[in-house]
């Protein structure tokens, strides 16, 4: 039992580090590829930072509540961070006056679309408490 408590506590940590990682990855193919420069180095650790800032902040607490709620269906994961993705880029970009709000909103969808789906993907919330192993040996 502790054992499979551990792996699933394992499971969520990897996906809250890595699935934020889709957003610069998004950038860097969004653009084609990363500028050189100081314009590269704000775009990259600005994806960065926003993207483990709302993870934190908006995507830990929406986690917990999900789970509470036992509503761990895949589709949930994407349109979760579809919503948090596009409202954060719209809130961002209006804040500092980008003009593009909708091509922002849209590009935050879509990240925010990858990171949930990656998230799940490897924390795999549907599955019952004693994790994938249990799983996989039925």
């Amino acid at each position: 039992m502790e054992w499979e408590k551990r792996e699933e506590w394992e499971r969520e940590l990897i996906a809250f580090l890595v699935a934020p990682l889709m957003v610069p990855l998004a950038a860097i193919l969004f653009l084609g590829a990363l500028p050189i420069g100081i314009i590269g180095v704000f775009i990259f650790s600005g994806a960065i930072m926003g993207a483990y800032t709302s993870m934190l902040l908006i995507g830990v607490p929406l986690y917990l509540l999900v789970r509470k709620l036992n509503a761990t269906a895949f589709v949930v994961a994407p349109i979760s961070g579809a919503v948090i993705g596009a409202s954060t880029m719209w809130l961002l970009c209006f804040a500092v006056g980008f003009p593009a709000l909708q091509a922002a909103a849209e590009f935050g969808g879509f990240t925010g679309a990858a990171v949930g789906a990656v998230f799940w993907a490897i924390a795999r919330p549907d599955l019952p408490p004693q994790g994938r192993g249990a799983q996989q040996a039925q």
